[in-house]
């Protein structure tokens, strides 16, 4: 993970609010794969059952 300088952040963010991450957190979902849905011109999800 990159560490950012102190001053590249924005100032509404302060250093001691920002929790550490959590490596792999969502590494088995992502293995899983993804779901494409393709949406009608107007928007709306099409039934195809």
């Amino acid at each position: 993970m990159k560490t950012v300088k102190h001053e590249e952040m924005r100032k509404e963010y302060k250093r001691k609010d920002l929790d550490k991450g959590i490596r792999g957190k969502y590494h088995k979902e992502y293995k899983k794969g993804t779901n494409l849905v393709l949406l009608s011109p107007d928007g709306s999800i099409p039934n195809f059952l």
